[in-house]
């Protein structure tokens, strides 16, 4: 995208340095942010290499006035190494680039439409000293006109080389642990795991907790339901077996999820929101990295920042183990399904001591009786996931989660 007049952008821009900016545009789904460069006489969107991730660096270090509509925040500072940026080699909602070989600059490139979670709960994790994620750098702020809500266009912490992603690891480990592959088996990474949500929980959380509203229960019930009926829609269209199957026991589903709305008082927290294992980095020394803390893309702007109860990124986190389950099976045929089942179930297992251990005296911020509502909930997402956007190739996943809670033995 080309803006004429290199000295004249916008209002809607904050300026980095002489030559390079975060611009605001409208466009069809809502505003949105972007980095541009100042070519001759025309502002140009940024590439990778061409500077303007170092130049969100100075401007967190420096003390120039901001613009109005924008707040610039600084946490911490980590030396760079040199002035080299390149792109992550990860797909990504978002475009992150490793800038000076020791930062991540992230450019949130969805629409911006508030409230946003990532703020808020970076914010908390890096307060309370939440080792278990990337550090905090800075954040660069947009305050949407109207609502007031401010948004993240551009979140820096610190880059954690050598870490491989959650499916990587996970999935290797699986293997291992089922001998689908050579070498050492595995011990089970459940109890680590479990361990690095429940201080994520910890860290995130009041004291005491805040607690669910009547509204925001119901809020949460209609959006369960109403999640059902899209993958009612969509297996119906791409998985006739699976269609039959659930089709069967909605009613049975429906109740559970209606059980929601009877939540109120329930403690909640600003949870992760989207959390599995692929949201986990994980080092050569078996150190772990929460990331990404968007919250559900598929949920409305209030309910991805609201507070939830601590079961739902639990829930979220042990339907994703199985899921790894789920996978391995698929590419490994000669693996029996009741072999795949008992790896999942033991380190599901493992997943609940050690976040019981991890949460300590602080216990009562989980209720074990929610996650079996969160649980289905997460199946019709993975559904809806795979059918709205047309990846029918990870179809089988869900299909086998019905099966799996469904299909008797």
């Amino acid at each position: 995208m080309v803006e004429e007049g290199a000295r004249c952008l916008s209002r809607n821009h904050l300026r980095l340095d002489g030559t390079h900016a975060i611009r605001v545009v409208a466009g069809e789904h809502g505003h949105r942010a972007e980095p541009v460069t100042s070519v001759g006489d025309a502002w140009v969107r940024s590439t990778v290499g061409d500077g303007a991730g170092l130049a969100v660096l100075h401007r967190l270090r420096n003390r120039m006035a901001v613009e109005e509509g924008f707040r610039v925040t600084g946490f911490a500072w980590v030396a760079l190494d040199d002035e080299s940026e390149r792109a992550m080699g990860v797909d990504q909602t978002h475009e992150s680039w490793v800038v000076g070989g020791t930062m991540v600059v992230k450019w949130l490139t969805e629409p911006l439409v508030g409230p946003h979670p990532a703020a808020e709960r970076l914010r908390r994790l890096s307060e309370a000293g939440f080792a278990d994620s990337p550090e905090l750098v800075g954040l660069v702020e947009w305050r949407e006109p109207g609502s007031g809500h401010w948004v993240p266009v551009a979140v820096v912490q610190t880059y954690l080389p050598g870490t491989r992603d959650g499916w990587t690891w996970a999935l290797d480990e699986a293997r291992r642990a089922l001998g689908l592959v050579s070498g050492p088996a595995s011990a089970g990474f459940g109890a680590d795991l479990g361990d690095v949500v429940g201080r994520m929980h910890l860290a995130l959380a009041d004291d005491p907790p805040d607690r669910m509203s009547p509204d925001l229960a119901r809020r949460y019930a209609d959006e369960a339901l109403a999640t059902l009926e899209l993958a009612v829609r969509m297996v119906e269209r791409y998985d006739p077996d699976s269609f039959v199957l659930l089709s069967e026991h909605r009613a049975e589903i429906e109740v559970v999820l209606a059980g929601l709305a009877g939540t109120a008082g329930t403690p909640v927290l600003p949870v992760h929101g989207d959390l599995h294992v692929g949201q986990v980095l994980r080092d050569g020394d078996g150190r772990y990295a929460v990331v990404d803390f968007d919250g559900n893309p598929t949920l409305p702007p209030d309910l991805r920042a609201a507070p939830a109860p601590a079961a739902r990124d639990v829930a979220e986190m042990l339907a994703s183990v199985e899921n790894v389950e789920h996978v391995v099976r698929r590419y490994g045929p000669d693996l029996t399904e009741d072999a795949g089942l008992a790896w999942t179930t033991g380190e599901q297992s493992a997943f609940r001591q050690g976040y019981r251990r991890a949460l300590g005296s602080r216990e009562d911020l989980y209720d074990e009786a929610l996650v079996r509502a969160y649980d289905w909930e997460q199946v019709c997402r993975e559904i809806v996931y795979a059918g709205e956007r047309e990846f029918l190739e990870w179809f089988y996943v869900p299909a086998a989660q019905l099966r799996r809670r469904l299909v008797p033995g």
